[in-house]
């Protein structure tokens, strides 16, 4: 019996995120049907390619899940080198994968500019997640202008939530990035990234 969903993901620590968020009863978060998906059948990595050989080679390493799979999905970042536009290199990915074998059944997600970015929300899970007490830490990176109230997420969405892990000594990033995916609301993310994952489950499993 074919599985229903293959996500392929650019290194472990997105592994790690997904992994967490696919834990949850993610269809309610998503606003989709419910679907057999399991972390550890459904979504891997592959360690000899990351972002950028996700991007070149992601038909040949998804080659052995056209028999296993009826749909599939690559999520990478978009700064990976060349800093392309993200539109042009998920385009470019869904060609190659749709000329090898998936034929409309695959979807490609370029986070911009990187994981990060799905992290960073007003709420307390991420505060608890980096060990942060005291004012609200929306308000504390809005007076040192690394969060600007204008901005809907921090510019440098890595650098932030590294360097307050570090200073917190809130643990592991992948354990601390788990943490948020599997606690954090998805109904006031306003990512395009995420919007794209969303759109794309609904459009395969519709809630009815």
């Amino acid at each position: 019996m074919m599985r229903e969903l293959v996500i392929l993901v650019a290194d472990s620590t997105m592994r790690s995120v997904f992994s967490a968020f696919f834990e949850r009863e993610f269809h309610y978060s998503l606003d989709c049907a419910p679907f057999d998906f399991n972390p550890r059948l459904d979504l891997f990595h592959d360690p000899l390619n990351t972002d950028g050989g996700v991007h070149k080679r992601c038909h040949d390493i998804l080659r052995r899940y056209l028999t296993t799979h009826r749909r599939a999905l690559v999520v990478l970042d978009q700064q990976f080198g060349g800093e392309r536009p993200a539109d042009e290199v998920r385009n470019e990915i869904e060609r190659q994968l749709n000329a090898n074998g998936w034929g409309g059944r695959a979807a490609a997600v370029v986070i911009e500019p990187e994981l990060e970015v799905l992290l960073w929300q007003d709420n307390i899970h991420v505060e608890r997640a980096l060990c942060h007490t005291g004012e609200s830490l929306r308000q504390l990176l809005a007076k040192d202008g690394r969060w600007p109230n204008s901005a809907a997420k921090p510019p440098a969405p890595k650098e932030l939530i590294q360097a307050l892990i570090r200073s917190n000594r809130a643990g592991p990033p992948a354990v601390v990035y788990s943490q948020i995916a599997r606690q954090v609301s998805t109904r006031g993310c306003m990512d395009p990234a995420f919007h794209r994952i969303r759109d794309t489950l609904r459009a395969w499993f519709p809630a009815e």
